[in-house]
């Protein structure tokens, strides 16, 4: 198992009061290549902000300050939770522990088909596909998950290219809302596919040839 703990040395200004210049600078290009190469690879997250018992006048501002600064720079790990601590003194590594077990639990964590096709129908019923200039519209007919680490989920649909990925995004954030799945990337695969028909298979699998697995199959 690897849990990547994306550690950040903020360079703290020994003024009194917190130097938001370096705040903004605190998140560099290299970063943001380690943090593309967890996305990628499907790897859970914790992102640790270290030396923060330096920080003179600490509040909620300036926590809050710094915290959007690194949502901003590293959006592609905006679903990773930041813990801030002091390796020299101790402060809050307990906490680094907890995050690390949880975000390994939630890449490892399945959700029933019933729950999971009750939040992608939720999501449908608050935000519909948009249509196309045609008048069609994607349509979702079921949902299962074919895998952890990293949960991945395949959408059967009537046609995949009916879902533009602003649509996408919005389906992925709401399944992450509702469902959860801190600390790690989740992946949705969309597939095409004709409706089943009254014996729940499509004209897709009937047309296989016998011991070929089908569709669903794979995605069990």
């Amino acid at each position: 198992m690897w849990l990547p703990l994306l550690l950040k040395q903020w360079p703290v200004s020994q003024s009194r009061y917190v130097n938001y210049e370096h705040i903004m600078n605190s998140c560099g290009i290299k970063d943001y290549k380690i943090a593309e190469r967890i996305e990628k690879e499907g790897k859970a997250c914790v992102i640790v902000v270290n030396k923060w018992d330096t920080i003179p006048n600490k509040n909620h501002e300036s926590t809050t300050h710094y915290e959007q600064d690194v949502r901003e720079k590293l959006r592609i790990l905006d679903w990773a939770p930041i813990v801030y601590c002091s390796a020299t003194n101790g402060t809050s590594v307990e906490k680094i522990i907890s995050a690390a077990a949880l975000v390994e639990k939630e890449r490892s964590r399945r959700l029933s088909t019933s729950i999971l096709n009750q939040v992608i129908r939720e999501a449908i019923a608050f935000k519909s596909p948009p249509r196309t200039r045609g008048g069609k519209r994607g349509r979702v007919y079921y949902t299962t998950q074919a895998a952890v680490g990293p949960p991945t989920f395949v959408l059967f649909v009537n046609d995949a290219k009916l879902f533009p990925d602003t649509y996408r995004r919005y389906m992925e954030k709401k399944l992450r809302s509702d469902a959860g799945f801190p600390g790690t990337p989740i992946r949705l695969l969309w597939r095409s596919r004709r409706r089943p028909d009254k014996r729940g298979k499509s004209a897709d699998s009937r047309a296989q040839s016998p011991g070929t697995p089908s569709e669903v199959a794979l995605a069990a």
